[in-house]
């Protein structure tokens, strides 16, 4: 949405309030992040200092505010969105592709130049490598004390108070005993003797703890510091229950204050002489805390969460409550599909505010629902372009039967979290919409049917996605598939499938989750997208070279693709079998869970292909 007039005014006056800040404090430039003290995608609204300063609400990019100019980076998922909810004459979009906010800083502040940043709100890897950056250039890299966004936010939201419950174990799949013993074994075999751990999905499913303290994630603000024989927890005590607290004391956890991480930092100088952190998730803040030269020196010991890696691979409990989740959520979106086609028939007036409200409600209907595990994606047309399109009350596209409509959400469940993206075209489609559309899922076809060798990277799968697209000279601009929680963020590492490579760059292995999400784009006209949640499993493969194991693709979301979307002429025979197989699977495990109307519209848009585009009586012609 654009922004009001009136919202572009405090913005401004915002910025010239930081550059006043800046003069007195003899600084050049002030980078502001998006990120939280734990390094979090989405965070509290007390957190969301770069949208306070630039009106930008997406859930990713950079600030940078200097006393002549002031840019905001983000990624290819936002840039049309920021070019919209930003005031030009302000805010200079950035595409965070291929140069850095550092990069450009070096090019344009004057010598011996000051760059400020908060330390907690930037993770050890950032602060390193604009440090370098800028030291090389001959500027300084300055840590605040204190935060200027927030003493010039009067009215800043409170910090989330919402109480923390435990995870039950028979969803959890594995205790906090057993979960504590592997990361202490991981530890020990990195050389250290303690973790500090910062992400707050990792300290939640170290603790086998949930709650509500970010929008959409259910996490708690909140620190775990694990030695080889204590386990501290710091957390706003107001938010435990007694029945957190037995949870806990079955394994000697002891809760701290929030505020009381830097000082129990000081005091493992005594206790222990090697700690690792995560240096992209441990903020820089925690850094300088633990590497201050006291009596008995501390070493720094940087390295992958343990954690990260342990939490992605879901154990057998895990995988089950993914798998109820979605098809929780099936019921849900099938129904909604099915209401949605009903209401466009009869002319009924729709919006996307209206119809993601009332999907929200029929994940709402479904036992076990918590919330949604992202703000919804609901955009028509032109509207649909914008990648991370957020549609406002009163400011949002009505629905017709001229264009493509997406719709991009997900839920928290008790059991597990989900992510799905449907395209539906309630008239008539073109044949470029068509083709476009099918190309779109060939490449999801392509990357859900792959049988690929243990160690493969997600960046060496992505081109499979892409590669019916570039054939006919189109692409999409975000990433093809990331990691979900078990009932944690819908966002979760280590593993990425992007066109992009990474140092490090995880492989895919069993167990893990991934979407499959590849898309179109035409600004100004449409957009598609094409998403399943999927389960990474062994494959049953008639060899196994060098005792290689080989992986593959077991789709867990379970909704039919849009028939009349596809163009078959663009269908292999196995590209026409893996969607009549996918929809056999969809029939067979929803249709139990539905009834009338919804039950009937399951069953035509799960009938063979051919059917579906030729009609009933194309087999017998084709005979």
């Amino acid at each position: 949405p654009t922004p009001s007039w009136n919202l572009q005014t405090m913005v401004k006056e915002r910025v010239e309030k930081l550059r006043s800040w800046m003069s007195k404090e003899g600084l050049h430039a002030f980078i502001v992040t998006s990120e939280d003290a734990h390094q979090s995608e989405y965070v509290a609204d007390c957190d969301k200092r770069r949208e306070y300063v630039s009106g930008f609400t997406g859930s990713a990019g950079t600030a940078v505010v200097l006393q002549d100019q002031a840019w905001l980076w983000t990624d290819g998922r936002y840039l049309s969105q920021a070019e919209q909810q930003l005031d030009g004459a302000v805010w200079k979009v950035m595409n965070s592709r291929p140069k850095l906010p550092v990069d450009l800083l070096c090019e344009t502040l004057p010598p011996a130049s000051s760059v400020a940043v908060d330390p907690w709100l930037l993770p050890l890897s950032t602060a390193r490598t604009i440090e370098n950056k800028l030291t090389a250039a001959g500027h300084t890299l300055v840590a605040l004390q204190s935060n200027p966004v927030d003493a010039m936010w009067t009215d800043r939201p409170a910090p989330p108070s919402e109480p923390a419950f435990v995870h039950p174990l028979h969803l959890a799949g594995q205790s906090v005993t057993d979960k504590l013993t592997a990361v202490r074994t991981e530890v020990t075999a990195a050389g250290a003797h303690a973790i500090v751990v910062s992400a707050l999905d990792e300290v939640a499913w170290l603790l086998n703890i949930r709650g509500a303290d970010i929008p959409y994630n259910p996490v708690v603000l909140s620190y775990a510091l694990v030695t080889e024989s204590a386990v501290s927890w710091y957390v706003d005590e107001r938010k435990i229950s007694a029945e957190v607290k037995s949870h806990l004391q079955a394994d000697k956890v002891n809760v701290r204050p929030y505020s009381a991480l830097a000082a129990d930092i000081a005091s493992l100088r005594a206790s222990s002489s090697a700690v690792l952190i995560d240096p992209s998730k441990c903020s820089w803040a925690v850094y300088r805390e633990l590497s201050l030269q006291g009596h008995k020196p501390l070493t720094v010991i940087e390295k992958m969460s343990p954690v990260t890696n342990l939490k992605s691979i879901k154990n057998s409990a895990e995988i089950e409550g993914m798998k109820q989740a979605h098809l929780k959520d099936a019921v849900a979106v099938c129904s909604f599909l099915s209401w949605l086609e009903r209401a466009s028939e009869e002319n009924q007036e729709l919006d996307e505010v209206s119809v993601a409200t009332k999907l929200e409600g029929l994940r709402r209907a479904q036992e076990g629902f918590v919330s949604l595990s992202f703000e919804t994606i609901s955009g028509y047309g032109p509207n649909g372009a914008v990648i991370h399109y957020s549609p406002q009350p009163g400011a949002c596209g009505k629905l017709g039967k001229d264009t493509l409509y997406l719709v991009d959400s997900g839920g928290q469940y008790k059991e597990g979290t989900t992510d799905i993206t449907r395209t539906i075209h309630l008239g008539t489609p073109s044949e470029h919409e068509r083709q476009c559309f099918t190309r779109v899922l060939k490449g999801h076809i392509a990357l859900s049917a792959c049988v690929f060798p243990s160690g493969t990277t997600g960046h060496m799968l992505d081109l499979l996605a892409r590669t019916p697209l570039w054939a006919a000279g189109l692409d999409y601009r975000h990433g093809t598939g990331h990691g979900v929680g078990a009932f944690l963020c819908v966002h979760e590492g280590p593993h990425l499938i992007s066109y992009y490579a990474r140092d490090p760059d995880p492989p895919i292995k069993a167990g893990m989750t991934s979407s499959i999400e590849p898309g179109y784009y035409e600004e100004g006209k449409f957009g598609i997208r094409i998403e399943n949640v999927a389960i990474i499993k062994v494959a049953e493969t008639e060899h196994k070279f060098q005792d290689t194991e080989f992986l593959c693709f077991e789709p867990i979301a379970l909704v039919p693709i849009q028939a009349k979307l596809i163009d078959l002429s663009l269908l292999l025979p196995d590209e026409v079998r893996w969607v009549d197989d996918y929809h056999q699977v969809v029939w067979d495990k929803v249709s139990p869970l539905l009834s009338g109307e919804e039950l009937a519209w399951l069953k035509s848009n799960t009938r063979p292909l051919v059917f579906q585009v030729y009609g009933e009586d194309a087999m017998d012609s084709a005979t």
